[in-house]
């Protein structure tokens, strides 16, 4: 192959790559997203063990996490045939598993279809309205943004009773 060759194939491929579609390359996923805290220092990120995450009512009721290590934060994904998306945490320590230990969120919002761009289509957000939860291992929940976009960032807080 003569170098004349090689530089059209060059030149050739480059004017393809620049008339392609620019694609999509932004989030299309809304995820809501769970730190952990500890209650009685509101500010401190703790880690979790142990701990087991599925979805009520969710195809094949597959865990989000099994018997999870050193966990700071958690994706729960919102359903979109609905208004409202329930999460059980299973407690695996040895201690609490044998007691079958487990807390239950709700969550309730409301979705909406949200137009990112042609490549990109059509994205769920969501406006957080509650959340409710059982109160077994966990103190409190607290939603710390409103609105479930595209945006990776933590969207409510899981506290925790942390013994000093």
């Amino acid at each position: 192959m003569t170098s004349k060759n090689i530089f059209f194939i060059f030149i050739a491929t480059l004017l393809m790559l620049a008339c392609g579609s620019a694609g999509c390359y932004e989030n299309r996923t809304s995820i809501p997203k769970a730190g952990f805290y500890a209650y009685n220092m509101p500010e401190n990120e703790i880690s979790v063990d142990s701990i087991s995450v599925y979805g009520v009512g969710q195809k094949n009721n597959e865990y989000i996490v099994s018997n999870g290590k050193d966990i700071t934060l958690l994706s729960l994904p919102f359903r979109n045939d609905s208004d409202t998306t329930q999460y059980v945490i299973k407690y695996e320590m040895q201690a609490l598993a044998k007691q079958n230990i487990c807390d239950t969120l709700t969550f309730i919002y409301t979705r909406y279809p949200h137009f990112i761009s042609a490549d990109c289509g059509v994205a769920f957000y969501y406006d957080m309205k509650e959340v409710q939860y059982t109160q077994y291992m966990l103190d409190s929940a607290a939603i710390v943004v409103d609105e479930v976009t595209n945006v990776d960032q933590e969207t409510m807080r899981l506290y925790y009773y942390v013994a000093l």
